[in-house]
């Protein structure tokens, strides 16, 4: 008997995360082609085929592909059956509230814990089609059940606003949920209770069962003798919003088939497969984040010094963006104003660099920007001279600062403001202006000439160390690894 080969691809649009896994026929309105004979692999039927598992058919809207191979030979041939997509989940990542409370706080209870488990999940990840991430808001029994559906919301939402912000490329395919107050988990807390007397077991089942209003059971339920002692153990574990990933991986039949069959024994032309319903959402550009911010402050720019007027501190900062830092940038200041008034022996002359790193409180993949702490330290020469008098030397300080870092548009213009306190240690010699016949300068030092030694003078500062509104740009650009 001539084999008959049916050939069926079914695309499953309905698989949801959790869904129990069952063999699939193909619907009534599936696409089938038969035909009698198989055609050898470069045929259009093949290499349609072939085509499209090999990624020429692309997923729609994130819905995970089955392709059904399903072959019949008949009298004594083989079959062979599509595998259902497998559809994996990860354990639940539980973030916990205080009571009546909707904030995301990574130092109460096991949140910290939490919160680094979901870098792990996420971070550095971009969604392929089949991912879903499913978050939940839940809430206890205590207070009235109006205010508590309204609180499992804003705890969604909280660590709804928490997750994108930290992990933005996965917004396409989370699905955001609210329990309201948490019943069934109470209800399948004390069915497991061993410990329960079984008399009380029953009674509170029967409340939770029963269909009075949510209010009314906490009601009665804190009628039962003992109940607001183990309320107490059980009901802050549902004070919290939980996140859960699911991934979903098609099943792809082996491509590198053929039935030995001549050519002149086909039936009918060969059949090339249709990819054209079928459409994946492009994932989102990954964004630029630039290499470097180059910026001079505006202040120095414009200073002014009585009796030396306008003195412009030439000043120049350096910004490195690491590629793969999602908080800290590293840079370097460094001024080197050289006024000399010889007439009016007056100078300002200053070597000073500062090496420091800045931790941006808002998590940023692209461009840094927003409120920020920097700690720096700085080395620094001077020589300062006013009316016949002056100091040399040089001296060393450390500060930290705050801050804070604005973008104007979608430039690369950025305007940086802030403020550092600290301490300075200097060395320094003072001098004086000897006389118009040899205009020399001399240590101010009265003693025995063989016992100068330099820098024999100390200064030590504290207090505010730097002022800064600096406008700069960000160059460089190159995609975030």
């Amino acid at each position: 008997m001539q084999p008959i080969i049916t050939f069926t691809l079914m695309f499953l649009s309905g698989i949801y995360p959790g869904q129990a896994q069952t063999h699939v026929e193909a619907p009534q309105e599936a696409p089938v082609v038969t035909v009698s004979n198989i055609p050898q692999p470069g045929s259009s039927l093949n290499s349609g085929v072939i085509s499209a598992l090999q990624g020429d058919f692309h997923p729609a809207d994130g819905q995970p592909l089955c392709f059904i191979l399903k072959t019949e030979v008949s009298p004594n041939g083989n079959s062979t059956a599509c595998q259902e997509p497998l559809v994996t989940s990860q354990e639940p990542v539980v973030i916990y509230f205080p009571l009546g409370d909707a904030t995301v706080r990574p130092t109460y209870k096991y949140n910290k814990a939490s919160l680094e488990r979901l870098d792990s999940l996420f971070r550095d990840r971009v969604p392929v089609p089949g991912d879903t991430v499913v978050l939940v808001g839940k809430a206890s029994m205590d207070g009235p059940e109006p205010f508590n559906a309204t609180l499992t919301q804003r705890r969604a939402e909280a660590l709804r606003s928490y997750f994108v912000r930290r992990y933005p490329y996965f917004e396409s395919v989370l699905t955001v949920r609210t329990d309201g107050e948490a019943w069934a988990d109470l209800r399948a807390e004390v069915a497991a209770d061993s410990l329960l007397a079984g008399e009380t077991r029953r009674a509170v089942l029967d409340i939770i069962d029963s269909d009075a209003s949510a209010d009314r059971k906490e009601e009665r339920l804190n009628g039962i003798p003992g109940w607001n002692r183990y309320a107490r153990s059980l009901y802050p574990t549902y004070r919290n919003a939980s996140v859960t990933s699911f991934y979903t991986a098609p099943f792809i039949p082996d491509t590198d088939f053929a039935l030995d069959i001549p050519e002149e024994d086909w039936d009918i032309p060969a059949i090339a497969l249709q990819p054209d319903f079928l459409s994946v959402p492009a994932l989102r550009r990954r964004a630029l984040r630039p290499v470097l911010g180059v910026s001079t402050n505006l202040i120095y720019d414009i200073t002014y010094v009585p009796g030396y007027g306008i003195t412009s501190i030439p000043s120049l900062s350096l910004e490195y963006y690491p590629a793969r830092s999602r908080h800290f940038t590293y840079g370097m200041d460094v001024e080197w104003p050289m006024w000399k008034h010889w007439d009016t022996h007056r100078f300002l002359q200053i070597n000073n660099i500062s090496l420091w790193a800045r931790r941006y409180f808002p998590t940023r993949e692209d461009r840094f920007r927003g409120l920020y702490l920097q700690a720096g330290a700085n080395a620094a020469r001077f020589g300062l001279g006013w009316d016949e008098r002056g100091w040399q030397g040089e001296g060393v300080g450390a500060s930290l600062g705050l801050g804070h870092k604005w973008l104007f548009g979608k430039s690369r213009l950025y305007l940086d403001c802030g403020v550092a306190l600290g301490a300075f240690l200097a060395q320094y010699d003072p001098y004086v202006y000897g006389n118009d016949a040899t205009h020399r300068y001399y240590y101010d030092y009265t003693g025995d000439p063989a016992q100068f030694r330099k820098r024999n003078q100390r200064f030590f500062w504290a207090g505010p160390t730097r002022v800064y509104i600096s406008l700069g740009i960000d160059l460089f650009n190159r995609k975030r690894r």
